[in-house]
Order: C-alpha cells, then sequence, then structure tokens
C-alpha cells in the first residue's frame, strides 16, 4: 500500500491553566501565605491545519498566541486538557518532540559560539548519531546558504542582529528536517524586508508537506498574504480560523469593513483589542465575534474539517504505522550517547571559557596574588620557633584552607544561573540529558582547581618555609586540591539551587559561618557537646585545616619555652595538635571527608538540576 504524504494536525478542547498567588494585602495573608489564583489562559481552543499550510496566530497582546502555541507544541508544564492528534492518532510529548521545532520569540545560547560551532554543536545533539561528519557539515552549510548565513559563519552570536539571529534559530531547527515547526513571532523586532525575508522561508518549508504555525504580532503590510491561514484569538478563545480571504467576508459579514488603506492585519487585531473608552461596549463586541465565528458557516466549516480529520473510516491509510513513522521520524532514531553528549557540552563550555579569558586571569591572578600575601608575613616561620610563634604558624594553616574554600566556593555560583534558562528548555527539547551537562561542568572546572592550587601551595609552601621537602609539599598540595575540588562542589550546589548569585549568596554566608567556626581556630574540637560535635564533620575548614596541621606540627620534635619557669609551655608539634583538639593519625580521615564533601555536593546538585528541569515551566 502506498502511503500517503498528507497529514492533519489537530487540536481540540485544549483548555490550559496557571496558579499565581494573590498580592498579600494584611499581615495575615504574609504570615500564612496569600492566596492562589487560578487563571485560565485557553478555553477549549479547537483547530486543524494540513501539511503544507503555513498559519499565523494572531491576535492583541495577552490573547493567549505564545501559550496556545506553546501547548500544541507540548513544550509547557501546566495543568493542560484537550488533545493533540495527528491524523487522528494521539501524539505524545516525546513523539511531538522528536517530530517538531521551535522556534523561540527569543533565542538562548552561549554566545561566544560562532555561528559554524553553535550549528555545529546542534547539529551533533539533534541529529541522528549514524549521520558521518561529512553530511553534518554539509546539511549545515545548505542551510546557511539558503537562509543568507554563509557569510556569518565566522561571526559570534552576540555580533549578530536580530534577522541573523532569528534566523540562525530557524537553520537549527531545520536540521533535521521536522515535519512540524513552531516559531512563536519569528517576525518581531524585524525591519519590513527581513521579516518578508523570513516569511518567505518559512513558506517554502510548508511547501515541503510540511505544517508552520507562527505567532505574528503586529504584522507588517503584505506580510499576511503569505500566510495560507489565520487564526485570531482573544482571551484565549477562537475568533475566527480559516483562509484570510475568508477572514475579510467573516469581518464583512459582521458589517467590519477593512478600509482599502488600512493592513489588514492590523485591522482584525484592532477588532479584538478591548479600550477603555468603549469599556464594556467593546467586551460585548468581542464576546459576540467569537460566539458568531462558532455559529458560522466558517465556524462549521471548522469544525466539519476537524472531525473529518480524525475520522478513521474517512482516510485509514493516513494511520498506517509507515507514515507516522515517516511524519514522526521517531522510530529508529538513534539518540546521541551519554559519552557523546559529555564531549560536545564540554567542549561548548571550553570554548565559551577561552573566549571570556580576561574573567578567569584577574580570578586566577588574586587567587595567586592572595598567596602572595598570606605568605609574606610568615617567612622563616618555621626556624627558631617559640610560644608567640605557635598562634603565627597555626594561623597561617588556617588562612591557607580559608582562602582556599571561599574562592572556589564563590567563584563557582556562576557556573548555572548564567546558562539556566536555554539549559531548561535544551534539557525539555530533548536535546541532552541533565546528567551530561552536569559532568561537563565538573570535567571543565576540575583542571583549575588542580592547577591553581598547585601554584597557590608551592608560593606558600616556599615563602614560608614550611617543613617537609618535597614529599612534604605533597601531601601539604593534596588537602588544598580537595579542599579546593569539595568547595567548588558546594558552590555548585548552591548555584543549582537559586536562580541568582545573590540568592545563593544569601544562604551561603550563614552555612560559610557555621562551618568556620569548627575550623579549630575557634573551638578547641576536643571539648564540644555531644549534640554539636557531629557538626564539624560538615565543616570543610575542619578537615582541610586539620589536614595541613598534622603535617606541619607532626613535623615539629622541638618548641622553645619561655625563660619563665612558670609561664605556659607548649614544647612539641604534638602538644600544639591537642591545644587545638586535632586528632594525629587523622590526614587519611580528613582526606576521605574532603572527597565525601566533594561527591555529596555535586550528586545533590545534579539532583536539583534534573528536579529543576522537570518542573520549571518551559516556554
Amino acid at each position: 500500500m502506498e502511503v500517503p504524504k498528507t497529514f492533519y494536525l489537530t487540536w481540540k478542547d485544549i483548555s490550559y491553566t496557571v496558579a499565581k498567588k494573590r498580592i498579600k494585602n494584611s499581615a495575615k495573608e504574609w504570615l500564612v501565605g496569600g492566596e492562589v489564583e487560578r487563571v485560565r489562559l485557553l478555553h477549549e481552543v479547537s483547530g486543524v491545519v494540513k501539511s503544507g499550510t503555513i498559519v499565523a496566530i494572531m491576535g492583541p497582546s495577552g490573547a493567549g498566541k505564545t501559550t496556545l502555541l506553546a501547548t500544541i507544541a507540548q513544550r509547557v508544564k501546566g495543568e493542560s486538557r484537550g488533545k493533540i492528534l495527528l491524523n487522528g492518532q494521539l501524539l505524545d510529548k516525546e513523539t511531538m518532540a522528536r517530530m517538531s521545532g521551535f522556534v523561540p520569540q527569543v533565542d538562548l545560547a552561549v554566545e561566544s559560539l560562532t555561528v559554524q560551532e553553535h550549528m555545529e554543536f546542534m547539529a551533533r545533539m539533534k541529529m541522528d548519531r549514524r549521520f558521518r561528519a561529512l553530511q553534518r557539515k554539509h546539511r549545515i552549510h545548505c542551510l546557511l546558504t539558503d537562509l543568507g548565513l554563509l557569510e556569518c559563519g565566522n561571526s559570534r552570536l552576540s555580533s549578530l542582529s536580530g534577522g541573523e539571529r532569528k534566523r540562525v534559530s530557524l537553520a537549527v531547527q531545520l536540521l533535521t528536517e521536522p515535519s512540524i515547526l513552531f516559531c512563536d513571532e519569528p517576525t518581531t523586532g524585524l525591519d519590513s524586508y527581513s521579516a518578508m525575508s523570513v516569511a518567505k522561508t518559512l513558506r517554502d518549508v510548508a511547501a515541503r508537506d510540511r505544517v508552520v504555525i507562527c505567532t505574528v504580532h503586529q504584522p507588517a503590510s503584505g506580510l499576511l498574504d503569505l500566510f495560507h491561514e489565520v487564526l485570531l484569538l482573544r482571551a484565549g478563545r477562537v475568533a475566527f480560523q480559516g483562509t484570510v480571504s475568508d477572514a475579510n467576508e467573516f469581518f464583512a459579514s459582521l458589517d467590519l469593513h477593512c478600509p482599502a488603506t488600512f493592513n489588514r492585519a492590523e485591522f482584525y487585531v484592532s477588532q479584538l483589542s478591548l479600550t477603555r473608552e468603549s469599556g464594556e461596549k467593546s467586551y460585548e463586541k468581542v464576546k459576540y465575534i467569537c460566539e458568531d465565528f462558532e455559529r458560522s458557516e466558517f465556524g462549521k466549516k471548522l469544525a466539519m474539517a476537524i472531525a473529518d480529520s480524525c475520522a478513521v473510516s474517512i482516510c485509514p491509510e493516513m494511520l498506517h504505522p509507515i507514515f507516522l513513522e515517516k511524519v514522526s521520524s521517531v522510530s529508529g532514531f538513534k539518540r546521541i550517547r551519554p559519552f557523546t553528549q559529555i564531549e560536545w557540552l564540554a567542549w561548548r563550555s571550553y570554548v565559551d571559557s577561552k573566549r571570556n579569558l580576561m574573567s578567569l586571569f584577574v580570578r586566577s591572578a588574586l587567587y595567586i596574588g592572595i598567596s602572595v600575601l598570606i605568605s609574606t608575613p610568615f617567612v622563616g616561620i618555621t626556624e627558631n620557633l617559640d610560644q608567640k610563634n605557635i598562634q603565627n604558624m597555626q594561623g597561617l594553616m588556617y588562612l591557607v584552607i580559608t582562602e582556599t574554600v571561599f574562592t572556589f566556593n564563590y567563584g563557582a555560583f556562576y557556573t548555572f544561573p548564567r546558562e539556566l534558562p536555554f539549559l531548561l528548555r535544551d534539557m525539555a527539547s530533548g536535546l541532552y540529558d541533565p546528567a551530561p551537562y552536569y559532568v561537563s561542568k565538573v570535567i571543565i572546572l576540575t583542571p583549575g582547581t588542580i592547577v591553581l592550587p598547585f601554584i597557590y601551595a608551592a608560593v606558600i609552601f616556599n615563602v614560608a618555609g614550611l617543613n617537609g621537602g618535597f614529599l612534604g609539599f605533597v601531601y601539604f598540595l593534596i588537602p588544598i586540591i580537595l579542599g579546593a575540588m569539595s568547595a567548588t562542589a558546594l558552590g555548585c550546589l548552591m548555584s543549582a539551587v537559586f536562580e541568582s548569585i545573590s540568592g545563593a549568596s544569601l544562604l551561603s554566608v550563614p552555612i560559610d559561618f557555621l562551618t568556620l567556626i569548627f575550623s579549630g581556630v575557634f573551638l578547641h574540637l576536643g571539648s564540644l557537646p555531644p549534640f554539636t560535635s557531629w557538626l564539624k564533620y560538615t565543616s570543610q575548614f575542619y578537615y582541610g585545616g586539620e589536614a595541613v596541621s598534622l603535617l606541619q606540627w607532626s613535623e615539629i620534635r622541638h618548641i622553645d619555652c619561655p625563660a619563665d619557669p612558670e609561664g605556659p609551655c607548649v614544647s612539641t608539634g604534638l602538644e600544639v595538635l591537642e591545644k587545638y583538639g586535632f586528632q594525629p593519625g587523622n590526614y587519611p580521615v580528613d582526606l576521605i571527608g574532603l572527597f565525601a564533601l566533594y561527591s555529596v555536593g555535586h550528586f545533590v546538585g545534579y539532583l536539583c538540576i534534573r528536579l529543576r528541569s522537570q518542573k520549571e515551566p518551559v516556554y
């Protein structure tokens, strides 16, 4: 049996509701929380589009255009009802994501990449893994040529104009040749020529037996003629769906005539807009238009088209599995392997970091500069140790770990907030998974937590003249590196929990204050009561401070006592450790503790990213 190319995308009785918290006006509401108000944005909207058709969704601001588009595309998370069907068969979210493309109004991407690099990354993530590199490059070259972007191939995304950015977003979605393409205001912000150029490209896409659905805001004169059909919305209700010529007839039947010199699209939208001057009269007019469309021949024609598109008996061959496989391109699709996702995500982060070297250089220079500042006052501290120098030595050990933890902890706050908007969108569209993304970030962050602490420790160890020789330096370096790694992990955790750096800092300060108390400088760790003694095991400052202290004080066999025989005297390094509550032989335990904080921090951070990707709205 020959499988037909024609297909119908149908949506029936689509409703979408969001929960909004009412503004708190009283003290009681501030204490117990305000009431949650449920707002319905779409009211049982139905429609159908045939392949080979480009449709414009129009309406005044707040009409629900983007909400309808995203709901049909199944790219919203919320309380939605209704059915999305392909030739009468229900489409699940995974199938829709694979067979469709979605061009957002504002494209979010790593702007330090060039157009060519961005396209290569998206091609590697979106296209079947059986495609070879040469095939991907050929596909990218053809798209950039067709969309007039070939000359921009080596330009960074940040330097592109609005029209060029729109065309790059379109090119990304056309990589997989989706059967259905959703575009949210693809012409907004463009000049008339650029808008017409984008609309013509979308019409050409639809001509290849595809469905293209766009929301259009303030279309330029003549732009509407490029669309086969128009869908008018007002307050989440359908005011009209049909051809452009039918729209003229429908409004004329209501005695609403568009002046000859007036933009028809603006005329339709103006008739559905509420004005202050008209007030209740304007509301009744809009309500009348929506109700009259349902009763009109155009409304009945739409209802019949919806029924026909879902009727199995009319065209049963369209439900043939080969047809659904051909249209959806889901069956047999080879998803990108996790290791390949990690490789390309790490490559993207590396390129982004490489092109933002100044910020990296400043942070590195400050950290190395701190090592010079810390070590200079303690030059030759291990020579001729006496009772006064005990405090100096332990102060140095405290500063070595504290500065490392603070530097890497707060430096990691920038990891996710900047990328979170497009991260959630990419994950929701199935571009990559949370685990490969998080692992790629850990891979990129790890070299910095090794190289910088190495230089930092080398400066301090040599300038201050610490004990132990080369092997002592290695043992001194290990807890500093693990301290930097664990601090980065906890910084990533805070970054994953909060949307902003200020929010992460707000919680991190009291946590750091609490754990800093148990570093061994402010409290004698051996005298802690049982109900608080366990808190030291959550402190990076404790583990790192004890580890570096054990290394230095264990090497010291004698400390000069004061001339006064009745004065206090701590004569050996072991006695110093006892004074601060550190346990000799705990060095391996401290390293394990730092590694445990590193593992727990990254694991919980990953879970937070995963949870947010599942619960937060996509669009």
